[in-house]
């Protein structure tokens, strides 16, 4: 069965497949729309070795709100948004062609989802869904594209991934991709591409019956994401405040956000602890996000690591931040390479 529901293909595939060990195609070049920059990673594939780092490009974009129709006379801002990626594909020597869009995780409503006993068909499970949906959401689900992944497991009950996402928030990004000549192959969350980029890391940090977990500082926002085993247990997306996370303030956002989520981990998951939090920060600095996941208890706090992550040196002239910055674009571009 198609892990993504029909209504999902003017989306083209919204990627929650690969958090239950399934691999769409992916295309081998990823662009990330962040605030105010684009970001872009092509990789090189081979058989039976890890992907190579062949390109990488960050540039800024218009300090204007994301793209949508202009109020006025002259290009729109996904023209604008279009023109400046055509100048990234054409600086990092990258033909227009299929790729992938990875955009910020608060545009987007992802929910892990459990029932008690499993629907008999797909309809019903989709039916069960939206109901739950319908009460949480302050939008039409008409006006929204959703996504759903069965996660395996045992037993009668259904657990899964459930991505919700407004068709006006996404249509832009696709506008501006087919603006520089560019078909937009797949549409990504910026965590859900870090998940990808660092399952093995994360495996490898596991110790005992602990879990691991993963923490995206991205500019506007900052993700958390708990991993029992090889699946999700815990995911939550919070907005900072206007200009937070620039003045240092984001740090006590971070803070009252992290003890909260901590909290409903240990009550309501049943948490026996987290070994390691792999960090990708391009907000908070790096060292006030490890002293306070340290005094929060978040295990051993490592900073992502490209290089480890992708099985080979990321390439030379990439310094740590850079990787940082693209790491998100490189876990949408790793495709079958990991």
């Amino acid at each position: 069965m198609n892990p993504v529901a029909s209504i999902l293909e003017p989306l083209r595939h919204l990627d929650i497949e690969r958090w239950a060990g399934l691999r769409p195609a992916y295309p081998p070049v990823a662009v990330e729309f962040g605030r105010g920059e684009i970001v872009l990673a092509r990789l090189r594939r081979k058989r039976r070795a890890a992907p190579v780092l062949e390109a990488h490009a960050v540039r800024g974009l218009p300090a204007q709100e994301p793209p949508g129709p202009a109020p006025h006379a002259g290009p729109t801002l996904s023209e604008t948004i279009g023109s400046r990626l055509r100048e990234v594909l054409e600086a990092t020597g990258t033909r227009p062609g299929k790729i992938a869009l990875v955009l910020p995780d608060n545009l987007a409503r992802v929910s892990l989802m459990s029932f008690p006993e499993r629907p008999p068909n797909r309809k019903h499970l989709e039916e069960m869904i939206r109901f739950k949906l319908r009460r949480a959401v302050p939008f039409r689900l008409e006006e929204a594209l959703l996504s759903y992944q069965v996660l395996p497991g045992d037993g009668r009950g259904v657990d899964l991934v459930v991505a919700l996402m407004l068709r006006s928030a996404v249509e832009p990004y696709e506008r501006a991709a087919e603006a520089a000549g560019a078909r937009p192959g797949l549409v990504d969350l910026s965590t859900l591409a870090l998940y990808n980029l660092c399952r093995r890391e994360l495996g490898r940090a596991r110790s005992g019956g602990e879990d691991v977990a993963l923490l995206n500082c991205a500019a506007g926002y900052f993700s958390l994401m708990i991993v029992r085993g090889s699946r999700p247990l815990f995911y939550r997306c919070k907005s900072f405040g206007s200009g937070e996370d620039e003045s240092g303030a984001g740090a006590g956002t971070l803070s009252r956000e992290l003890v909260t989520s901590l909290s409903y981990y240990q009550e309501k998951l049943g948490g026996a602890g987290i070994a390691a939090t792999i960090v990708r920060t391009v907000a908070v600095p790096f060292p006030v996000v490890e002293d306070l996941l340290g005094r929060l208890g978040l295990g051993a706090v490592v900073p992502l690591d490209l290089g480890r992550c992708l099985g080979a040196a990321p390439g030379p002239g990439l310094d740590p931040e850079a990787a940082q910055r693209i790491a998100p674009a490189v876990g949408a571009a790793v495709g079958r390479g990991l």
